[in-house]
Order: structure tokens, then sequence, then C-alpha cells
């Protein structure tokens, strides 16, 4: 896994998805089919078991303006349309988990793209968790196999504070480096393992795409001493 892929994600994931400069959005039909970037985002939220499915299409590249899409021209997921949202989003909730989520994008030329989205699974492994400031700790979990695009983090809560922690991973257990937690006081933490995965192969014209997916563990109580 890279682990400096982490900064680069939570900062991706941290930027809104929709276009939010301006509530007009271009119209399909006004931009060559060859300048549209392609933008996918699957969350789910294993506490709640819920997963949504987000696309937004963009002229030239991420943060170019927002395009609202015209007949011929729309897209779905597991073969059912998103809607359109007023931030310039095409979103849908799916429901229950599914690792593969496959997009179908069809242009004002009638030409059709698919692009299967990845989000892979991860969950606490262990019970009576305790954290050490001076000293790394390692925490078993359930996950598939990670990959170099994955990233993965932990979200300690404690009343109204939040910190977001990034870790690696050895040997199929998590490792939590004692650094991390400098700017976290000793306690007791609700703690959610966030597993992202990130890439920019899609199949499209000239301007490409990147999609991006997060998968949000059920909490634990976890101490930190």
């Amino acid at each position: 896994m890279n682990t400096k892929l982490l900064a680069i994600l939570v900062l991706a994931s941290a930027m809104l998805a929709g276009c939010h400069k301006s509530p007009q959005f271009t119209q399909s039909d006004k931009v060559d089919q060859n300048h549209i970037f392609q933008f996918y985002k699957v969350q789910y939220d294993a506490e709640g078991e819920k997963m949504t499915a987000t696309a937004v299409f963009h002229i030239d590249h991420r943060s170019g303006e927002c395009i609202q899409l015209t007949e011929p021209s729309k897209v779905t997921v597991n073969g059912q349309e998103l809607a359109f949202n007023e931030k310039g989003e095409y979103t849908r909730s799916i429901g229950s988990y599914q690792q593969v989520t496959p997009f179908a994008y069809t242009n004002n030329d009638n030409k059709q793209f698919n692009n299967s989205i990845i989000t892979n699974s991860i969950a606490f492994n262990q019970d009576n968790i305790t954290l050490n400031r001076t000293k790394d700790t390692r925490i078993a979990i359930k996950a598939e196999p990670f990959t170099e695009s994955e990233s993965v983090s932990c979200m300690l809560k404690n009343g109204n504070e939040t910190v977001e922690i990034g870790l690696s991973i050895e040997n199929g257990k998590l490792i939590v480096p004692s650094e991390a937690l400098d700017a976290v006081q000793p306690g007791t933490y609700t703690a959610r393992l966030v597993r992202r995965n990130y890439n920019q192969q899609l199949k499209s014209l000239d301007r490409g795409g990147e999609w991006e997916s997060q998968f949000v563990s059920k909490s634990k109580n976890i101490t930190i001493q």
C-alpha cells in the first residue's frame, strides 16, 4: 500500500465532488464530447449500511466547469439512472454493500463508456483495543488484500473532537505509529476505519477521468494511553 497516498486521498475526499462556483451548468450538447472529464465516487457507511454512488462531469479537468447531461446523454449505476442535483452531481442510493459498482455513461454522440469502481471492505477484528502513545500498536483487521492505489486511516472521536490518523499495514495488521498520536489526548474514543481507493484509469475520450471509493467501517471503542 502506498502510504503517501493517504494525504492526497484525504484532500480529494475533502473536496466536494459537485460544482459550487455557480448555479449554472453547461449543457452537454454544447460541449465538445472529447472535452468531457468523468468523475465517479462510491461511498459505503457500514454503520448505517448505506452505499451511495456519485457521478460528476466537468469540462477538461476535475476543477473545470460542471456539465448537465442532455439527451441522449445519460449516466447509470447498476443499470439505473442517477438523479441530477443542484450541486451538479448525479447521485443514487444503492443500499447494500457491493464490492464492484458498474457505471455506464453515454455521451451525446451515443458512445458508451463502462467503468467499474472497486470498494474494498475493512473491519476491526479484535476487541479491547488499546493504542500506546509511546510505541507503535498493531490492530487485527478483516479485509481483502490492499493494492498500491489504496490507503487506510482511522477516525477517532471523543465528544466534539474528531481526529483522523494515517495508518500502514504489515502482515495483515494495521500499524498505528506512536507519533500519529502525539496530538491525541489519552482517553476512550469511538474509532472507525476508512479505506480509500483511487484510480485514474477510465474508459473515456481525450480528457480522461478518475474515480475514488471509500469504505467506512463499523465503530469500535478503543483506549489511548
